[in-house]
């Protein structure tokens, strides 16, 4: 009896044990750095939310150093949903840390256009902010940023989208700003655009986007910045407008940016552009509608990927000395004598390994005349060939041609643009048809619907 009595206190026991582990706090026995670092996987108002738990979580939460803030704007039954606003004005009073690794703030139509949206910023400087993106898209006018943004030391990446309004004064210094956002924000001038700019010394990354249906207040946008390794560029000002307000407001682009290594402009507008030489480009993506000065493509020269919108004014600029470093090119035709335009740029294109072709507009070219010598690049470095094909006879003779003379030629992917199913079958068939010199070549044929797919992966 006493061994059976003494069993069940051992079972007793190892159960209570067993309870007592199941329900033991580890979490709260970690050291406080590594509970910050585990609230960063936590979203911000979880984060707030813990403490509840105990007098030494009202601490810790206070010390994370990545916060962000997402204005809903409906919930899941369409109903509006209280803004952050508040939360986060209470939030930022409350922290702590002693440097502000990131901090995003979105805040939308919900958010009332009477709360101090500058003092949040101010507040983040004074926490030594490192990343900061502002996203304001409230139904209220641009609002200004403190003073103290434009002379923060510890900024690294700035980002600020729509309503906001960029007075830059003559005192602005961003000595540690590497990366800059501007997209759909308001300048107060031309000037403001230009010593923002100016006063980031080692700026590396800059994307401007400019597609609001006002007009921003700057007419020639002029990027001068010696350290700057990429830019991105997207305006549609004029587009979203009638044509008798966009050449009011049709200005310039003016690029000096020596060290540039990536650039892409998409413009809409009929901006002119100005670029100086950019001796150290690797990859160039341009769509511009605009006029460009006479040696944009020259200045262009040393990339070695180019995705072109080939339209009749940058059809001009093409010489058989452009682009002899170039090694992926991709076209897509906006005129109809694209043909003798592209065998200008593969003329002295010795490198050339890939060349994409990608249309999609109703017309076609209107002349093929073959080339008395075969490009060097056909003859000893081509891999890949890719065309969007009509089966128009200048297509016919332009694919046979290529596929007659690219020597290396590994693929030839082509994507039939033509719904009809007995069309089809006998463009399959012409393309079968024809001579490929390279024994080795791998002849692709696709329907249109799978185009996109290949010609926007750019390897």
């Amino acid at each position: 009896k006493m061994l059976s009595a003494t069993t069940e206190a051992q079972k007793v026991e190892i159960s209570q044990r067993i309870q007592e582990t199941i329900c033991e706090d580890r979490i709260s026995a970690l050291p406080d750095d590594l509970l910050v670092r585990i609230l960063l996987f936590i979203p911000t108002k979880d984060v707030a939310a813990t403490m509840i738990l105990s007098k030494r979580w009202r601490i810790i939460w206070t010390m994370v150093p990545r916060l962000e803030f997402k204005d809903i704007e409906t919930s899941t039954n369409g109903e509006h949903e209280i803004s952050v606003w508040g939360f986060l004005e209470k939030f930022l009073r409350l922290h702590k840390a002693p440097s502000l690794e990131s901090l995003r703030i979105q805040l939308g139509q919900n958010c009332p256009t009477d709360v101090d949206v500058t003092k949040w910023v101010s507040n983040a400087v004074d926490g030594n902010v490192r990343k900061l993106l502002f996203d304001l898209r409230w139904s209220a006018k641009p609002v200004s940023m403190p003073n103290s943004l434009y002379t923060c030391k510890t900024l690294i990446e700035l980002e600020l989208s729509n309503k906001i309004l960029l007075d830059v004064p003559s005192s602005v210094c961003l000595p540690s700003v590497t990366t800059l956002y501007l997209w759909k924000v308001l300048y107060k001038d031309e000037a403001s655009f230009v010593k923002l700019l100016s006063s980031c010394p080692v700026l590396k990354n800059l994307d401007v986007i400019r597609c609001s249906e006002d007009d921003d207040n700057v007419k020639r946008c002029t990027v001068k910045v010696p350290s700057l390794k990429k830019f991105s560029y997207f305006s549609n000002r004029s587009s979203s407008l009638g044509n008798d307000v966009a050449d009011d407001i049709a200005g310039s682009v003016v690029l000096d940016c020596p060290a540039l290594k990536h650039l892409c402009l998409f413009d809409t507008s009929r901006d002119s552009y100005c670029i100086g030489n950019m001796p150290y480009i690797v990859e160039a993506n341009i769509t511009i509608f605009g006029s460009p000065n006479n040696n944009f493509l020259r200045y262009l020269s040393a990339a070695t990927t180019l995705y072109l919108e080939l339209n009749h004014r940058m059809a001009v600029m093409c010489k058989p000395d452009n682009f002899s470093q170039l090694v992926d090119l991709l076209i897509r035709p906006d005129d109809t004598d694209w043909l003798e335009q592209l065998m200008l740029l593969l003329k002295n294109n010795p490198k050339l390994k890939s060349l994409r072709i990608s249309s999609d507009f109703k017309n076609v070219p209107q002349k093929w005349n073959k080339p008395d010598h075969v490009p060097e690049c056909l003859a000893s470095h081509l891999e890949l060939f890719e065309i969007s094909y009509k089966g128009k006879k200048e297509e016919q003779e332009f694919v046979a041609y290529i596929l007659a003379n690219t020597k290396y030629l590994k693929e030839a992917k082509i994507f039939l643009d033509s719904k009809n199913g007995n069309k089809q079958k006998k463009m399959r068939e012409e393309l079968n048809s024809m001579f490929k010199v390279s024994p080795s070549c791998r002849l692709v044929i696709i329907n249109e619907q799978d185009r996109f797919m290949s010609f926007f992966n750019t390897p």
